[in-house]
């Protein structure tokens, strides 16, 4: 537990989210974008759902639009690959995001309007499971 904790000290004293919650992962170290295609080495999600992508402007995360995002089944999957609506630039930062596909219709809905279906899964720390990463580049 003392390692576990120092650990997440570490990662937030770099910025980043620590993952403490087995039953959600996204391997963004070796992300690869090419143009508006975005392929995460693997997903980790305990029911079915979405591996959604966010813009980040001026430093903040765009939310609740999304700017791309496709279905997994729950547990792991290898090789997720997600569209976004626009070619990426190098160096951009995007916020990768787990949800849950909470109305069963392997559709994504959550957004503007409608933020009570699909809505975020949710870390240890019971906050959303974002995952920062640059286009172009390995994880932040």
């Amino acid at each position: 537990m003392r390692k576990l904790a120092i650990l997440a000290l570490a990662a937030s004293a770099l910025g980043a989210t620590p993952a403490l919650a087995d039953h959600l992962n996204l391997d963004v170290n070796a992300v690869k974008t090419d143009g508006a295609t975005i392929t995460f080495p693997s997903a980790l999600i305990d029911k079915n759902g979405f591996v959604v992508i966010h813009e980040v402007v001026n430093g903040n995360v765009v939310v609740p639009a999304s700017i791309g995002n496709t279905f997994i089944e729950a547990g792991t999957t290898e090789n997720v690959v997600v569209t976004a609506e626009y070619p990426l630039k190098d160096g951009e930062d995007f916020i990768a995001m787990l949800h849950y596909d909470t109305d069963g219709d392997g559709k994504y809905s959550f957004g503007e309007g409608m933020t009570d279906v699909d809505t975020p899964a949710l870390n240890a720390e019971v906050k959303p499971y974002v995952k920062p990463f640059k286009a172009g580049m390995s994880a932040m």
